[in-house]
């Protein structure tokens, strides 16, 4: 959930992707390829919400499971193409100045830009802040839904208890209030204590990933479930699907949901034809949308086809039981890996001895309860 800019969205007139290596060919913005996306007309108007949040009601969608080595895998993919290493970003804050909050800025500029979609017509009196390993964002609900859940795991005995009533504040105002983005009471000093807070206490490491958890990787895999997509890796492109353009209905013009619609029924194709469809319609509306931020972006769905695009690789690659190599960005990831603390973010504080992250908690499904939080 994060980075992006406004001034292409704004007019949503034209196809902005022509140069891009990884637009080309069957997935250039022309309008042969484009039109069927309609981007050239204007976004609608920014949804305001009754039930406390922007996510769709999946609560019909069929369930299944993850293990954990998968889920450990999809997470180090994503994060390849987020931040371009296999690091997870726990402690990394920064103000983007996108028009979201403060964030982690990523390799990837696209993820979580739907926000400023959804509000085109509209400027935030001032850029909100994005922070942890998936970009909680100060703008919306999540960041403050993180540090909810920190002060009850730490009896709001924690550096970041101070601003829960800030965060609050922002999450109570009208979604479509351009004065969620105010940053004014956040800024340097939240910065400091989300970083302090993910460098020195496995609690809220813990936090964060199970937050995520129930935010992005459970209903990835609702959706997947939805289409008959059950393999290791379909699970994976899945999540990084819902990562990068998320499942909100107040960004309607690209997200998992419409992908899905655009890509159309499973019929009677294989788990592996479907993927490709699927990953196709993702890159074709991603090179098609008038912008330069979603268009560069296409290469991470370039190198999630390249894993699965002939019989061999299928066949290695299904289950993700072995290394996967993502050519474009130069990793591999190997599921081996340390997911438990951010060496990368983390280096002037020293990690304390025996550092282990305590047993995940279960959280519920955004908008799978009938209150709002409070």
């Amino acid at each position: 959930m994060k980075s992006f800019t406004l001034l292409a969205v704004l007019g949503l007139v034209g196809y902005a992707s022509a140069g891009y290596p990884f637009c080309k060919g069957q997935f250039a913005s022309t309008t042969q390829h484009c039109t069927k996306f309609q981007f050239t007309k204007r976004a609608p108007p920014c949804v305001n919400t009754a039930n406390c949040t922007t996510f769709y009601d999946i609560s019909g969608l069929p369930d299944q499971g993850i293990d954990d080595h998968t889920a450990k895998m999809a997470q180090l993919i994503t994060n390849v193409f987020e931040n371009g290493n296999t690091v997870m970003g726990y402690a990394y804050v920064e103000n983007l100045k996108d028009n979201r909050g403060l964030t982690k800025p990523p390799r990837d500029q696209t993820t979580f830009r739907c926000f400023a979609i959804v509000i085109s017509h509209k400027v935030f009196s001032s850029p909100p802040l994005l922070s942890g390993y998936i970009g909680f964002t100060s703008g919306t609900n999540d960041a403050y839904t993180v540090v909810q859940e920190y002060n009850k795991r730490t009896n709001n005995k924690n550096n970041l208890y101070k601003f829960t009533p800030e965060l609050a504040r922002l999450s109570k105002l009208p979604f479509c209030d351009v004065k969620r983005g105010s940053v004014t009471k956040l800024g340097q000093p939240y910065f400091k204590a989300w970083e302090k807070s993910a460098c020195t206490d496995p609690r809220f490491v813990e936090t964060q990933i199970d937050v995520g958890r129930s935010m992005y990787l459970h209903p990835a895999l609702k959706f997947a479930a939805s289409v008959g997509v059950k393999s290791n890796i379909g699970k994976a492109f899945f999540y990084d699907t819902i990562i990068q353009h998320g499942w909100q209905f107040v960004e309607p013009l690209i997200n998992i949901r419409r992908i899905i619609k655009l890509t159309g029924p499973r019929g009677k194709d294989s788990e592996q034809a479907y993927l490709i469809r699927f990953l196709n319609t993702r890159r074709s509306l991603m090179c098609c949308f008038p912008d330069n931020v979603w268009p560069p972006s296409a290469d991470r769905v370039s190198d999630l086809t390249n894993l699965i695009n002939s019989p061999a690789k299928w066949a290695r690659n299904k289950d993700l039981k072995n290394p996967v190599n993502l050519a474009v960005y130069g990793v591999t990831v190997k599921g081996t890996e340390n997911m438990n603390y951010d060496s990368s973010n983390c280096k002037k504080y020293k990690k304390s001895r025996g550092w282990s992250l305590p047993k995940g908690k279960s959280l519920p499904i955004p908008g799978s309860t009938k209150t709002c939080p409070k």
